[in-house]
C-alpha cells in the first residue's frame, strides 16, 4: 500500500498531536516556556524521575517542540520556536471552551 503525500504529511502533523498527548510533557514544555532548562532541573520541577524526564523530551525533540544544545557535560533543552507556545496557548483554549472539567 503506498502512502500519498496528504497521508504522509498527516502521519507528521499526528506524530506531533503524540508528543502533546501526555500530561507529564505538557508540564515539561510549560516549564521550558518560562526559559532553558536541563534535564535535572525538570525532574525536579514536575516531579518524575531523571530517567523518564529524559525520555519525555526526547520525544518532544522527535516531534520538533523543543531543541537541545550540549553545554560541557549538561544537555539543556528550550522550546523550539514561538510556535510551541501560540500551539499550547490554543491547545489551552480549545479545552477552555469544550471540556466542561477544564
Amino acid at each position: 500500500m503506498s502512502t500519498t503525500p496528504k497521508q504522509a504529511l498527516f502521519a507528521e502533523f499526528a506524530s506531533v498531536a503524540r508528543a502533546l498527548g501526555h500530561p507529564h510533557r505538557l508540564d515539561i514544555l510549560e516549564h521550558l516556556a518560562q526559559g532553558e532548562r536541563g534535564v535535572e532541573a525538570l525532574a525536579a520541577r514536575t516531579g518524575l524521575s531523571v530517567a523518564n524526564a529524559s525520555q519525555h523530551l526526547q520525544q518532544l525533540r522527535r516531534a520538533g517542540l523543543v531543541a537541545s544544545r550540549r553545554d560541557g557535560k549538561f544537555v539543556l533543552y528550550r522550546l523550539n520556536d514561538d510556535g510551541v507556545l501560540q500551539l499550547l496557548a490554543q491547545l489551552r483554549r480549545v479545552a477552555e471552551r469544550n471540556l466542561a472539567e477544564v
